[in-house]
């Protein structure tokens, strides 16, 4: 009999999907997209301080948690249950006024956060606060990038290293399936060096820049050593264990300003 368990117990280690939820259980798992926190919001990627507080508030009181890409990868590839109503906030770009206000909130109501930050643009501000420098828009630096992941409560993925131009990670129309390849997954190593030098992380979900991307994208990040990405389509999404195809181009919705907590979340979350 101690035999079998510790057969059974050995092959649930082995078989991580026998140690937690079985394969092929769902959860429905809606994702927020967020850009800046303003005073004055001045287009539709950004909202106010006091809106995002009401998100969190709101979400709190009707049953919400806020969990992090992560929390969806361990539960497609090894079946780690998620609490009964989870939500994905994502912040996408990484601007630095950001961090500092919504620590004390995220401790508040208990919340977690995705911040997909822009390599090149980390590097540049970094560089700019080195040199005394102030701009009305800064982004992190990798000293505030460093804060937000030691708080616990700001996970840092990637929105590529120097790819948040106009064409974002698209396929241009001139090169070929290999240029595109070597292109994107160049970027993306570069990338990932700048996170692991500066921060010792290795970031495992993309947030596609603006949305845009091509067929063969998903392929070509896996193979970079992604296991999950995020698109902007407004949708709702149903993941399941055991289905690590499920977990790329997920579907965000934009949170837009001057709109309650309530009128959004109604609307979005029917």
């Amino acid at each position: 009999m101690k035999n079998l368990l510790f057969t059974l117990l050995a092959f649930a280690f082995i078989n991580p999907l026998l140690a937690g939820l079985p394969a092929g259980e769902t959860a429905d798992v809606p994702i927020i997209m967020y850009h800046a926190l303003e005073d004055n919001p001045s287009n539709r990627w950004e909202i106010t301080v006091a809106e995002f507080e009401d998100d969190l508030k709101w979400l709190s009181a009707n049953g919400y948690t806020a969990v992090i890409m992560q929390d969806l990868i361990d539960f497609v590839h090894s079946g780690k249950p998620l609490p009964s109503k989870p939500i994905v906030l994502s912040f996408d770009d990484g601007r630095q006024p950001a961090v500092d206000i919504m620590l004390p909130m995220l401790e508040t109501y208990d919340a977690r956060i995705t911040m997909a930050i822009i390599g090149a643009t980390t590097d540049q501000y970094t560089k700019l606060a080195e040199e005394g420098k102030e701009y009305q828009f800064p982004h992190m630096t990798w000293d505030c990038v460093r804060k937000a992941h030691e708080s616990g409560r700001i996970e840092i993925q990637s929105h590529t290293y120097d790819l948040h131009g106009s064409a974002g990670v698209g396929k241009k129309r001139a090169e070929s399936l290999d240029q595109y390849r070597e292109r994107l997954l160049g970027d993306l190593k570069k990338f990932a060096d700048v996170l692991l030098d500066n921060v010792g992380l290795t970031a495992n979900s993309l947030t596609y820049p603006l949305g845009i991307l091509s067929p063969a994208s998903d392929e070509i990040i896996r193979d970079g050593g992604y296991l999950a990405s995020l698109s902007c389509y407004e949708k709702p999404n149903t993941i399941t264990v055991g289905d690590i195809d499920g977990l790329f181009a997920l579907n965000r919705y934009l949170r837009p300003p001057h709109m309650s907590s309530e009128t959004f979340f109604n609307k979005t979350l029917k």
